[in-house]
């Protein structure tokens, strides 16, 4: 008897990013191009993240650091950390020099010249004399670090600074993502009906964007000594790298799977009837069909929450078996 099974595991395409932030550097070329490889995105809220303590280690002046923490309102946890300030990931050496300029402040900064250590920051750039060279903000720091692309040390439980309650669910497979978010009637809707989580907050500060892509879709077929040439046939497309299912309609399964379970308060139609549907994936026939994070994030609904992990093993699923059977399978930690 043959088998069918397709794990799919969505990564963020790009960094968390509040909704303030997005209307400020969603049209840079570069950051856009990362944001565009996304096709699902998730409109959510959590506390506001800052640096505090941000400093420059001087221990040694040829090669420094810069230290900081990373504080989220309400929340205890605190990260610590530290950042070479001159490397091949930036783009520019000592010769060059470069700057650290601080761009966004909770609240608003003083009149007075800014000095080191900085509190209260929202994001930074570094930066030439010619050109920005990185913009970074927690999450975004968070993010790069996760990824291994940028020479940072962070100490802390990360996880615990990585939860985001979940307003809304969508996809974007006909038009880039920054468009289809650009003046969003959802995303406006959120900015203005939810309060803020903590007083002096602005909603722009706390509502976030997630990006999502696939990070790897597993196909798994098997096959029995009584099944026939399709299924046979089906079984070596596999192994050729062939299949009938494209990365569209994945996508838009993953969607209403997403919708159909945490249920976002600002989604109007929830997919009730999911598995079933005519654009997704239930004409396929997976005997097993799953979804997972593989970021170490935290999506909290109303009926509790999914947790990601790098490791599949310890990754929350949402599982769809058999064309029917949905349910979420939590990690045992």
């Amino acid at each position: 008897m043959s088998t069918k099974t397709l794990l799919n595991i969505l990564q963020l395409a790009y960094s968390p990013i509040s909704n303030y932030d997005f209307a400020v550097i969603k049209d840079d070329k570069l950051i856009k191009g990362y944001m565009n490889k996304a096709s699902i995105y998730a409109i959510v809220q959590r506390p506001v993240l800052t640096f505090q303590n941000l400093d420059v280690d001087k221990t040694n002046p040829i090669d420094p650091f810069l230290t900081f923490e990373i504080h989220q309102q309400g929340n205890k946890e605190i990260l610590t950390g530290r950042l070479r300030i001159y490397q091949r990931n930036f783009g520019a050496d000592k010769d060059q020099g470069i700057y650290i300029a601080v761009t966004h402040t909770y609240p608003k900064p003083n009149d007075e010249e800014p000095s080191f250590p900085f509190f209260n920051v929202a994001n930074f750039i570094f930066k030439t004399a010619k050109q920005d060279v990185i913009w970074l903000s927690p999450e975004k720091l968070i993010y790069h670090y996760l990824r291994d692309t940028i020479e940072v040390d962070i100490f802390g439980n990360i996880p615990t600074l990585l939860k985001y309650q979940v307003y809304y669910v969508g996809k974007s497979t006909e038009q880039d993502i920054v468009e289809r978010l650009t003046g969003h009637s959802h995303l406006q809707d959120i900015l203005s009906l939810e309060r803020p989580l903590h007083y002096g907050t602005l909603p722009t500060d706390e509502i976030a964007i997630l990006f999502f892509e696939f990070q790897e879709n597993f196909n798994i077929a098997s096959v029995g000594e009584e099944d026939g040439e399709e299924e046979m046939q089906e079984m070596v497309d596999l192994i050729m790298g062939r299949t009938s299912i494209d990365d569209k309609a994945i996508y838009l399964d993953a969607e209403k799977a997403l919708i159909n379970v945490l249920k976002p308060k600002h989604n109007r139609q929830l997919y009730n009837n999911y598995p079933k549907s005519a654009d997704g994936l239930y004409k396929h026939n997976l005997n097993l069909l799953t979804y997972s994070l593989y970021d170490p994030l935290t999506l909290m609904y109303s009926d509790g929450e999914i947790s990601g992990d790098p490791n599949y093993l310890g990754a929350d699923r949402i599982v769809i078996e058999n064309g029917s059977n949905l349910y979420i399978e939590k990690f045992k930690k």
